[in-house]
């Protein structure tokens, strides 16, 4: 076993810890994902922005694509994604989407799929409709930010450092 393979499993597990962290204590499952992925690799800030409307299946109303999802999907398109100079080319010829397909399918074998009520459904036993405030309440004391969002935050910084190191993006300080 080289290095990078003995480095990428603490790697991977550190991903896990920190996207835990992230969303258990500030909340927002996309910038959760991006902020523990910003610890091991070199992205700029502005996707860490950028992710703060797709937390919460949305803006915070639990109704569109997992957060966590939504967070690995601006990560790869900022390594993998065109260009405004490639803009003219189909998207089918860059890495981004089959990249993308993997992070989709590793939600759809844990969680069912990849939206806010698909990943609620599973890990809770039951949707939260995030519109109702009594709702938004229950969802909190059956610990969305102690050890239900917070692990799916965490599995899903892990699946897309992983795929990250696969395809040569490599952490930093390695």
């Amino acid at each position: 076993m080289d290095c990078l393979e003995f480095n990428k499993q603490k790697i991977l597990d550190e991903m896990y810890k920190r996207g835990y962290f992230y969303e258990g204590k500030y909340r927002g499952c996309s910038q959760a994902v991006i902020a523990a992925i910003r610890e091991f690799f070199e992205i700029d800030d502005l996707v860490f922005k950028c992710a703060s409307g797709f937390s919460g299946g949305i803006a915070d109303q639990a109704k569109g694509t997992c957060g966590a999802f939504s967070g690995c999907v601006m990560v790869i398109s900022y390594f993998f994604g065109r260009s405004f100079e490639e803009y003219g080319i189909s998207g089918s010829k860059f890495k981004y989407r089959s990249l993308i397909k993997q992070i989709r399918e590793r939600f759809e074998e844990e969680f069912g799929g990849e939206t806010c009520p698909l990943v609620q459904t599973k890990v809770f036993g039951k949707y939260y409709n995030f519109s109702k405030p009594d709702e938004k309440e229950k969802f909190e004391e059956a610990g969305a930010h102690k050890d239900k969002c917070t692990h799916v935050v965490g599995l899903a910084a892990m699946w897309l450092a992983d795929v990250l190191i696969r395809e040569g993006i490599l952490p930093k300080n390695i």
